[in-house]
């Protein structure tokens, strides 16, 4: 129920129904995007609808189910919180909505399952979250982990500010992602995370994810006979709605505010479709076209490529390379790398600060066009000759940690270690045991060792990479 007055509340009662229903992310605190920032949701069919923002206005009528949608044209950063007010009127009825503190900036959604989910609480000592900073103008909205088997119409949850006694139950990965990017642009930043541990892909998108996807023929069918079998047999242990239930997590935790004013998304998961990789590119790829349709636009989706984790474990690294597919094809959607962090034995690593350091360079060089470097070297060719494979990447490498985490094919079929060597753009790889330089990789492994990266002042890491590739 949107915040209304007790006064205004009463008013309401005495016309008639209380028909002026906005999403929860329009509340006291919100954060509204830079530029266009739609405001969106339900009153009496026909109503005339009255947004001001300040000097901003906008207006809108209901259609005949009582949806409407008003789009607050150019506004600027401002960290000078506003109230946001909205009138419904329908012949002698009027109907008020007010949200206090309201604020502009950049929005970003937050989602995937548990290194998304994990809070700065589970990373951070509490005596050094004490010393964290109060910022009013860094926000962020934790969606209520409830999913849904159909889509609903909102989500649970409120807007929250940046301080000492607030900061352990954000996700670490989004505030050192919203604090660095916050701290670069000079400007507010909001942060939307929902997000559950352990959740698949499918639960993140929408009925319809599939369509035109020639892999997923079929896939759709299964899952709904899987869902309904699931129902049929009442077990409390497996209730028929659960968090990695196909399109469930996008049902109750993205679609009631499909639509809001957002610049993009970070995406930290993988996980739990390591054991189906080859199938991540397209279940990936469609969930976030689904994503950009339901918004009606291509917007950023920055990806964390998988760290290092479990030795043995050899599912990680063809995932990790339809991560980088689906970067490579998918509109809007980008990559970091992240193969020197990780920890062996923990799934989830408590180095989260560089990743969402990495992900805010990755926006401020390729959403925002800042002159900062955000992504590290990437192969562009390889040229085989005599008993030697050269490599050339996009800028200059360095070797460290003893230029170790190269293989070439040997004569057996087995992996050997390969000797490399940098200078400048190129990579020089031999082997003394390959059955020939056609064949090599490089970290390619669940807990690989690693050794290449950039040249620059930035020392971002290579990502693993197969030659030729599968």
């Amino acid at each position: 129920m949107p915040r209304l007055p007790v006064l205004l509340l009463l008013l309401a009662t005495a016309l008639g129904a209380q028909n002026l229903r906005l999403p929860s992310l329009f509340s006291d605190g919100a954060v509204l995007q830079t530029g266009d920032a739609p405001v969106f949701g339900k009153a009496a069919p026909g109503a005339t609808i009255q947004v001001t923002l300040g000097e901003a206005a906008a207006t809108a009528e209901a259609d005949a189910k009582g949806a409407w949608r008003a789009v607050l044209k150019g506004l600027r950063p401002s960290e000078t919180g506003r109230e946001l007010l909205i009138v419904a009127t329908k012949g002698q009825s009027r109907e008020e909505f007010r949200a206090a503190d309201v604020i502009v900036g950049e929005v970003w959604i937050g989602s995937g399952q548990s290194n998304m989910d994990w809070t700065l609480s589970r990373i951070v000592p509490a005596e050094q979250l004490k010393a964290y900073p109060s910022d009013a103008a860094l926000r962020w909205f934790r969606v209520a982990a409830t999913p849904a088997a159909e889509p609903a119409e909102d989500i649970r949850g409120k807007w929250t500010k940046a301080a000492p006694e607030t900061a352990p139950n954000i996700s670490a990965v989004a505030y050192f992602f919203g604090s660095h990017l916050r701290g670069e642009l000079r400007q507010p930043v909001g942060l939307v995370v929902t997000s559950i541990g352990g959740t698949r892909a499918e639960a993140w998108g929408p009925r319809g994810m599939y369509d035109g996807i020639k892999e997923a023929q079929g896939w759709q069918e299964r899952e709904d006979k899987a869902v309904a079998e699931r129902a049929e047999k009442k077990d409390p242990k497996n209730p028929p709605v659960w968090s990695n239930g196909p399109h469930m997590n996008w049902n109750g935790m993205v679609h009631p505010f499909v639509g809001y004013g957002i610049r993009g998304a970070l995406w930290y998961q993988g996980e739990s479709n390591a054991g189906k990789a080859r199938d991540y590119d397209w279940v990936l790829g469609g969930m976030i076209r689904s994503w950009h349709k339901a918004w009606g636009r291509e917007f950023p989706f920055l990806i964390v490529q998988l760290p290092r984790f479990g030795a043995g474990n050899e599912q990680w690294p063809p995932l990790r390379a339809q991560q980088e597919k689906v970067a490579a094809t998918v509109p809007g959607a980008m990559m970091t790398v992240n193969i020197d962090l990780g920890e062996e034995k923990d799934i989830h690593p408590r180095d989260k600060k560089p990743v969402g350091q990495r992900l805010a360079a990755l926006a401020l060089e390729r959403v925002y066009g800042k002159p900062v470097v955000g992504t590290g070297p990437a192969p562009l060719r390889f040229e085989a000759a005599a008993d030697a494979l050269t490599v050339t990447f996009d800028r200059p490498v360095r070797l460290v940690n003893d230029g170790k985490g190269f293989e070439m094919l040997g004569k057996d079929g087995a992996w050997l270690p390969a000797v490399a060597e940098a200078k400048g753009v190129t990579l020089t790889l031999r082997c003394p045991g390959a059955a020939s330089p056609t064949r090599a990789r490089y970290a390619w492994k669940s807990w690989p060792e690693w050794s290449l990266v950039s040249d620059g002042e930035d020392r971002l890491p290579v990502g693993p990479w197969i030659h030729p590739g599968k």
